[in-house]
Order: structure tokens, then C-alpha cells, then sequence
């Protein structure tokens, strides 16, 4: 790839923004293709959204309320509800009841869901790994501090677009 210069960057001149915008969605899309297929695979058989409220659950490490669940996953209530029956059929998280008050559901983690997180982010890792073994040390390194600051830039792009500046 050519070197970019910054003015085609910022007059939009076709040529490396496109190729850097098209090779970000490629990643993005395949990575995302490539996680529901280990999801898929028959020693883990989540779907995403399962995934997400497990992954919630287990980094909480405390009981979660539904509605807190339903916020934190961006989920509707009525969207949980089916996806915590399907985790708990799979023994993966329980519903308890609040001591204090027992309208309110409470949403846990069990020790097999902790296993299974753990097995599904190994199988990432080996997954990742393989896909970059074809890398030296140094192209690593500097495609982390690439990656850092092209996080950083859409990071800064959203908080602009959300604040309203460029929406």
C-alpha cells in the first residue's frame, strides 16, 4: 500500500481512505463472522446475545436485576427473558430472588458458565493467533500502536457525533 499523505485523508481524494475504510469493515466482518462460527461450534452453541448477558454476568461477578441486565446487553426485557431461559436451561446462569424483595429477579453466573466463558475466550485466543502467526514480533507491536490510534480517532469521531457536532 502507498504511503497516505494527510491532505488525502482530509479531502476525501479516493484512493487510501477507501482502501483503510474497506479494510476495517473486512475485519470487522469477518472477526464478527468468525466469532458466531466458534459460538456456533457444538462445544459451545451460543448465540450472540447469549454470549453478551453470560459475558456480563460473569465479568459482574454479583447478581444482576433483569432490567440492569436487559440496559447493560441492550436488550428488551422481553428479549432477556428468552435468553436467560435458554442459559438456564443450559445450566449456564440461574434466576434467584432478591432477599429483600422478592418481586424482583435476580440473574447469576454459575460456575459452568464461568467455564464455558473461560473455554470460548481460549478458543478467541488460539483463533487470533493463528490468524497472525504469520507476523513477526515488530509487525505485531506496530500494529498495536496502529490499531491504538486508530481506536483513539473513532473513539473521538463518536463522542463528536454524539455530542450532537457532527450529527
Amino acid at each position: 500500500m502507498t504511503s497516505v499523505t494527510r491532505e488525502q485523508l482530509t479531502t476525501g481524494e479516493r484512493g487510501p481512505l477507501e482502501e483503510i475504510e474497506q479494510a476495517l469493515m473486512q475485519i470487522s466482518w469477518l472477526a464478527q463472522r468468525q466469532f458466531m462460527q466458534l459460538l456456533d461450534d457444538e462445544r459451545f452453541r451460543l448465540t450472540l446475545p447469549q454470549f453478551y448477558t453470560l459475558l456480563h454476568l460473569y465479568q459482574s461477578a454479583a447478581e444482576c436485576k433483569m432490567s440492569d441486565l436487559a440496559e447493560a446487553t441492550q436488550q428488551s426485557a422481553a428479549s432477556l427473558t428468552g435468553v436467560v431461559d435458554r442459559l438456564a436451561e443450559k445450566q449456564l446462569a440461574e434466576r434467584k430472588r432478591h432477599p429483600s424483595d422478592r418481586r424482583q429477579v435476580m440473574v447469576v453466573v454459575t460456575p459452568r458458565g464461568c467455564e464455558l466463558i473461560a473455554e470460548i475466550k481460549q478458543a478467541r485466543r488460539e483463533q487470533m493467533q493463528a490468524a497472525l502467526s504469520h507476523l513477526v514480533d515488530q509487525d505485531v507491536d506496530l500494529l498495536l500502536q496502529l490499531l491504538d490510534r486508530v481506536l483513539l480517532g473513532m473513539a473521538r469521531v463518536l463522542e463528536r457525533g454524539e455530542s450532537g457536532r457532527w450529527a
